[in-house]
């Protein structure tokens, strides 16, 4: 439905200063304002080519209302005249058999999003009068080829039909009907906002060097786009630039990058790899959610968090490694990845968010490190493989509803023998206590440093070392993994042959299975 045109005060001035009015045979509805006129709607029934006046009544024609030609499905050509200076929000939003356009030579302002899904429109010029194209001016315009500006014109320029800034250092808008391969020039240094919109049948894209910035949804929704190459002088990926690139298939993300922004990768259906650098910081909420195909993902060590929806329904990630430095995982963060076998929490985690690995069904066992404290609703939720939940060290301090529900029949909780705030029971699940075995050493200089135990056959030991003993410490201050063994059934040893982690360094050996 089209937004009301009129409220109450315009109303009141329209009886002083002039109205709206809709003139038998003509398909246009003008509104009167003093010496001006704005066209403010035109019927869904007319067709053909139409040549909008110059004045109504005497005065001028000036401008054409937002909205005002929306979904005028059957007019074929339209000839704006030289008297009107902006064409409006939405104007000719949804004219799907307009294949051309004239617009005069007078028009300054091409609001956002005024030829939106204009589908068989094939070419446009943007005379030498116009200043400003809001942004999704020609979006899903998927037959227009060519965009051509006036020489002359102040503000823009163009190329083989795409549409530059005047200097030719921006990107403005790529016609979304053109194909093939396409090398962005040199001089260009940033990618316009949602710049190649939809552009279905662009296969692949060179960047050059000099391109420091990639708008928002630069490339969002090209279907057909299978390669891209980033420069090193882009640093953020920003909000939706491939969002719905469905034939990506993979990405290398180079090293100047530092964050990816929300959405960036999401619904790239085909994409199986993707490299991320150590020089990302920030993965951004449902950064890749709903890359269907992607098997295994390496989050780098510069990672601190990693954010509501970021890797939710990757339904083929099979394994993921948190590293070291990520203190909390976001909401749905692994949501539904019902491949997912295997995750490794750090010790630097203290928050697991709601439901963080629901529905991931192919999980049967998890470790939940000393350092975590809080873990949100249903967060294990519908892993109904998951069969061996392990705590690290106390109970959380927090713990929601429904956090292990519907999971394994079979489903055991193991504990520590010095764990507190837990019962015979937690979350309903069998509590069993762990052998643990601690062995300690104070002297850096015993290096060196082997330990001998007794252990059962076809068991891991996980080797961990500390500073210090105390409890709920800061998470720098607790038990690391050093190395593991696996059980003999009978005495195995344990050499650590690196230097001491710490100036006072204690050892403990903690059976996983």
């Amino acid at each position: 439905m089209k937004p009301l045109l009129i409220s109450t005060f315009a109303a009141a001035v329209l009886l002083l200063f002039g109205g709206i009015t809709e003139v038998n045979a003509d398909p246009l509805t003008y509104e009167v304002v003093g010496d001006t006129v704005t066209i403010k709607d035109c019927k869904e029934t007319a067709s053909g080519e139409l040549e909008i006046p110059s004045s109504y009544e005497g005065k001028p024609i000036i401008s054409i209302g937002s909205w005002a030609f929306w979904k005028c499905t059957s007019l074929t050509s339209v000839t704006i005249p030289d008297s009107v200076t902006s064409i409006g929000n939405f104007t000719f939003h949804s004219c799907s058999g307009l294949t051309s356009v004239t617009i005069g030579n007078s028009v300054t302002n091409i609001m956002a999003g005024a030829f939106f899904l204009c589908s068989s429109l094939t070419s446009v010029t943007i005379p030498n009068s116009v200043t400003s194209i809001g942004v999704y001016a020609f979006d899903a315009c998927s037959s227009l080829t060519s965009i051509e500006a006036g020489i002359n014109n102040a503000e823009y320029s163009s190329e083989g039909g795409v549409l530059f800034s005047k200097n030719k250092t921006e990107l403005v808008l790529f016609p979304a009907g053109k194909s093939g391969h396409y090398t962005i020039p040199d001089s260009v240094t940033t990618i316009g906002i949602e710049a190649f919109y939809e552009c279905n049948s662009l296969t692949s894209v060179t960047i050059p060097d000099g391109v420091t910035r990639i708008g928002y949804g630069a490339f969002e929704g090209c279907g057909g786009l299978t390669s891209v190459t980033i420069p090193d002088s882009v640093t953020k990926i920003m909000e939706g630039t491939f969002y719905l690139c469905s034939s990506l298939t993979s990405m290398t993300i180079p090293d100047s990058v530092t964050s990816i922004g929300n959405s960036a990768f999401l619904g790239c259906f085909n994409m199986t790899s993707v490299t991320i650098p150590d020089s990302v910081t920030s993965i951004d909420s449902y950064a890749f959610l709903g890359c269907f195909s992607l098997t295994s993902v390496t989050i780098p060590e510069s990672v601190t968090s990693i954010s509501e929806g970021a890797f939710g329904s990757c339904s083929s990630l099979t394994s993921v490694t948190i590293p070291d430095n990520v203190t909390s995982i976001g909401y749905r963060a692994f949501g539904r990845c019902s491949s997912l076998i295997s995750v490794t929490i750090p010790e630097s985690v203290t928050s697991i968010g709601e439901k963080a690995f629901y529905g991931c069904n192919s999980l049967t066992s998890v470790s939940i490190p000393d350092s975590v404290i809080s873990i949100y609703n249903s967060a294990f939720a519908g892993c109904n493989n998951l069969k061996r939940i392990t705590f690290g060290g106390d109970a959380p301090f927090f713990l929601g509803a429904n956090v292990f529900s519907n999971v394994s029949g079979n489903a055991k909780v193991f504990i520590n023998p010095d764990a507190i705030a837990f019962g015979e029971t937690f979350e309903g699940l069998p509590v069993i206590i762990r052998e643990k075995i601690e062995i300690n050493t104070f002297s850096k200089s015993a290096a060196p440093f082997s330990l001998n135990f007794e252990s059962k056959s076809g068991s891991t030991y996980i080797i961990e070392a500390t500073q210090n003993l105390r409890q709920r410490v800061t998470w720098q201050w607790r038990w690391r993994k050093i190395g593991e063994v696996k059980g003999t059934g009978s005495s195995v040893k344990f050499t650590d042959w690196r230097e001491a982690l710490f100036r006072k360094q204690y050892y403990r050996v903690k059976l996983v299975e």
